[in-house]
């Protein structure tokens, strides 16, 4: 296993995860145990399995996908990476049926790190449907601001 900083953790996850589908490198990055915030309100499954679960399916329903990494900010054990996405809403997502339409949003994504490796993942973000839609995974909600 390859030794990163919390910085090249996110990176990692966003770049490589995310943007490219690279599910391998979970098993690299997050604690078989972590928490995933986001997975587990909508009833996915814990652990890892449920990082693999959040990722897979955002890149199921959120096709023709990009990614830009707008700012990473780390500390020893925990680091936080503000990013944006645009992509084709193909599937279920965020309780929302899919439009087939153009969406995008703006998230923020908190991981706390254990030992250099994800145990606990938070995160905040806000999607165009293009109705604006909220979602805060430490309080497990979906909101419509307007």
């Amino acid at each position: 296993m390859t030794e990163r900083t919390p910085h090249e953790v996110m990176h990692t996850y966003l770049h490589e995860v995310g943007a490219q589908g690279r599910l391998d490198l979970i098993d690299e990055l997050a604690w078989p145990d972590m928490v995933d915030e986001a997975n587990q309100a909508f009833g996915g499954p814990a652990g890892r399995a449920g990082l693999v679960a959040h990722v897979t399916g955002f890149r199921r329903n959120v096709t023709d996908l990009e990614m830009t990494v707008v700012e990473i900010v780390a500390a020893d054990d925990a680091v936080m990476a503000h990013w944006r996405f645009v992509g084709t809403h193909a599937g279920p997502w965020l309780g929302r049926p899919p439009t087939g339409r153009r969406i995008s949003g703006e998230v923020f994504s908190f991981f706390t790190l254990r030992e250099g490796r994800i145990s606990h993942y938070r995160l905040w973000l806000a999607a165009s449907f293009p109705k604006l839609v909220v979602f805060d995974s430490s309080a497990g909600v979906t909101s419509d601001p307007t």
